[in-house]
């Protein structure tokens, strides 16, 4: 097959498929000097023991794991997630962070597969391809800076001038072969798109974003409200009435004011700006997948979700949710014991103190009775 032209596939895709608000064609580029930036964050201590992530795995990925032996040409792609829709204002109500409102990530995927189904259609050739998008090793933010769609912004996080970060992206590996015109080489970020602003490190509540283009993944609210982890009491004082997720540093940023609400309001994986902290609490195991199957959110231990909801309510100080509490007291998992007894404490009643101090003669976990014993 002979070589073909980036923009005509784009105008393929650009007229085939509708739902896809960026895309752009580049070559398989080296991400061998991108790799040393990660290598800094794994002597740092930024990226989490549980992330089990060393120098071999980065290497691997940074070099296309297993797609490097066919892959040609990488198509990237972009769907804009900016809605009228606005976060809930009951105080009871767990936010969810506005990315994971619906399932973009898999709306994107569905859209990018058609488009190389119309390709193939259109050539008369099979494509061999990869689609992916979140939760990849492939370092997907840096094919993005390649293409030139955005820049990344200090806090890890791309721009767009257009579309500012409530965008999320994609791409599809393949092994079409395309005629560019030089295949480049992959730049550091130096965030000149950020000019001299810096509201995302200073707004940061646990100063997860030590400088500019630097992560510490261990005090990130995101990658908190995902995992079952016990979280300084210092946190969980900033932690607000997250149900899932955190996106301040986002939500900060200038190039994300006045935008046009313009997104579709696609059904694919939707559960929506937040829901009744305890009603998540009562949630029975058998229709947690079906509540969360289809999002994001499913992935994720129930536990973790569950430890969002008790912190939440702790920060709140929610009295009428005590009765819901008080049972997992006695939770066999001694994180959740944790939380509850802090959770207890902080909304600071007679009746809880009592449970607190019940519990405390029968706990044999040092984690758990530490927290308790501060409320006595």
């Amino acid at each position: 097959m002979r070589k073909l032209n980036p923009e005509k596939i784009k105008e393929i895709i650009r007229s085939n498929i509708k739902g896809i608000d960026a895309i752009e064609v580049i070559p398989v580029v080296s991400l061998k000097a991108a790799a040393r930036k990660v290598f800094q964050s794994i002597n740092k201590g930024y990226i989490p023991e549980s992330y089990n992530w060393d120098r071999k795995k980065t290497e691997h990925a940074y070099s296309y794991k297993n797609y490097k032996s066919w892959a040609k040409s990488i198509i990237v792609a972009a769907k804009y997630y900016y809605t009228d829709e606005e976060y809930p204002k009951e105080k009871q109500t767990g936010r969810i962070a506005r990315f994971t409102w619906r399932n973009n990530y898999r709306y994107l995927s569905f859209k990018l597969e058609e488009a190389v189904k119309a390709i193939s259609k259109i050539y008369r050739v099979p494509v061999k391809s990869e689609v992916l998008s979140n939760y990849t090793s492939i370092p997907e933010k840096l094919l993005f800076s390649y293409s030139g769609i955005a820049e990344f912004g200090k806090n890890c996080v791309l721009i767009n001038r257009q579309m500012g970060s409530f965008f999320i992206i994609g791409e599809a590996l393949t092994d079409l072969v395309f005629d560019f015109d030089e295949a480049g080489v992959l730049t550091p970020p130096d965030f000149s798109i950020c000019g001299e602003c810096d509201r995302c490190l200073t707004s940061c509540p646990t100063g997860a974003i030590p400088r500019s283009g630097e992560i510490d993944i261990n005090r990130c609210f995101q990658y908190i409200s995902e995992n079952l982890i016990l979280m300084p009491p210092e946190y969980r004082e900033k932690w607000g009435s997250r149900l899932y997720g955190c996106s301040i540093c986002i939500e900060v940023c200038p190039y994300n004011n006045n935008l046009e609400p313009w997104a579709e309001k696609h059904s694919i994986g939707y559960v929506g700006q937040g829901m009744d902290l305890i009603s998540v609490l009562k949630i029975p195991v058998k229709d947690w997948t079906r509540t969360f199957s289809h999002n994001q959110i499913g992935i994720h231990d129930r536990m973790a979700l569950i430890k969002n909801v008790i912190t939440s309510l702790g920060y709140l100080k929610f009295k009428k949710s005590l009765d819901s509490l008080y049972p997992y007291l006695y939770h066999e998992n001694e994180v959740i014991r944790a939380y509850t007894a802090w959770a207890i404490g902080n909304i600071n009643t007679k009746t809880g103190k009592k449970r607190l101090s019940s519990r405390y003669k029968e706990e044999t976990s040092k984690t758990v009775r530490e927290e308790i014993i501060t409320f006595l």
